[in-house]
């Protein structure tokens, strides 16, 4: 009777669709895609579809958080840093339809989110699976039934006419902002700001630049001047070489506060009333909860979106990380308008509600019917 049972329950799960997420994270990197990816992965998971990661081991990985989430992880291995980017994808292709073909399902799909991959990477993979969806902000080529992207630009609706085929589904805009639950549920006891006195200093990743410390020696010359320097929050990586300056700058300002490889960092954001950070995926977070930020692109990637933005007044840009020193930092201090701050978090919580994940897994869902 049990092994009938049993029977049973592997014939009944050869019937889910199964979906293989090829995404990498570590120091260079950082975790944005990777932790994007968890999110939707976390919302498909409720809709009945069995999910696993394929990643690399780089440096400063958060493979383990997957497995901590109940999620499988197959490893591929690192290319060789003098081979050539063409042989780089094609390794990458082989190795993951290895494990495509000895781990799928009845119905097996694709999803990555890489700017190292391409249209070349997901051709070469499109007979080892039913559906190839592609998560990407880079307005490139993809052969793929479902396209993502988050970001908002000023030519949105028509970006991707000429780069994906007619039949593809594209689900453009902040509107599909892949974010953890944490942020939907904060989003319910989150009002636009309005006095400014906390303030969150948070980059993510390996903050190449140090911009970190730039802000904190700016807000150290300018601590007794301004009224919202009541608290300090400053959140870095594990991955920032500069961790042990920034404890001690951190140590020498009253009312800073320092934490390293923060998981759940929506409650500092609803803490704060202004935010100094890099664009990429933790711009949506910060509008998800109404929090006016400081924008420093710190990737080349990160410049259009950021600028329409500031265009918008949801955020204020103020240009390439390269280029900002502590002086030009204490100046933008200086200048800021309290009255724009306080618009700029109202707009900002129009632009995105939290709910993404779960519009893009509905929307996934239906791909079982095409």
């Amino acid at each position: 009777m049990g092994r009938l049972l049993n029977l049973g329950k592997k014939t009944m799960n050869m019937k889910r669709n199964k979906i293989f997420i090829r995404v990498d994270s570590g120091v260079e990197i950082g975790a944005g895609h990777a932790m994007r990816c968890l999110s939707l992965a976390q919302a498909l998971k409720k809709m009945n579809f069995e999910l696993c990661f394929i990643s690399k081991k780089t440096k400063g990985n958060i493979s383990k958080l997957f497995v901590d989430k109940g999620f499988a992880v197959y490893y591929i291995q690192n290319s060789y840093s003098k081979s050539k980017k063409n042989e780089i994808i094609k390794n990458d292709a082989n190795q993951t339809a290895k494990i495509i073909i000895k781990h799928k399902a009845k119905l097996s799909w694709l999803l990555v989110d890489h700017y190292d991959l391409d249209f070349k990477w997901e051709k070469s993979l499109r007979k080892y699976v039913n559906k190839i969806i592609v998560i990407d902000d880079l307005a490139r080529k993809h052969n793929s039934d479902l396209l993502l992207d988050q970001n908002y630009n000023e030519n949105l609706k028509t970006r991707y006419n000429k780069l994906v085929s007619r039949k593809c589904i594209k689900l453009l805009g902040p509107k599909y902002a892949l974010l953890r639950n944490e942020f939907s549920d904060l989003r319910k006891i989150v009002k636009p700001r309005k006095n400014f006195k906390n303030i969150l200093i948070s980059f993510g990743g390996s903050d190449p630049t140090n911009e970190t410390g730039k802000v904190l020696s700016a807000i150290k010359i300018l601590k007794t001047k301004k009224q919202f320097l009541k608290e300090i929050d400053v959140v870095i990586s594990n991955s920032d070489k500069n961790k042990d300056k920034i404890e001690q700058l951190c140590n020498s300002i009253p009312n800073a506060k320092f934490y390293q490889n923060v998981y759940k960092i929506g409650k500092l954001m609803c803490k704060a009333d202004l935010a100094v950070g890099a664009g990429g995926s933790s711009t949506w977070e910060r509008f998800c909860l109404g929090l006016p930020t400081i924008v420093s692109i710190v990737a080349d990637h990160q410049q259009e979106t950021t600028e329409a933005l500031a265009k918008k007044e949801c955020l204020i840009n103020v240009g390439l990380a390269k280029n900002l020193s502590v002086k030009k930092y204490v100046e933008i201090f200086e200048n800021l308008d309290i009255k724009k701050l306080q618009n700029i978090s109202k707009n900002s919580l129009k632009v995105v509600d939290g709910k993404g994940s779960v519009r893009v897994a509905k929307k996934i869902r239906l791909l079982q019917s095409t």
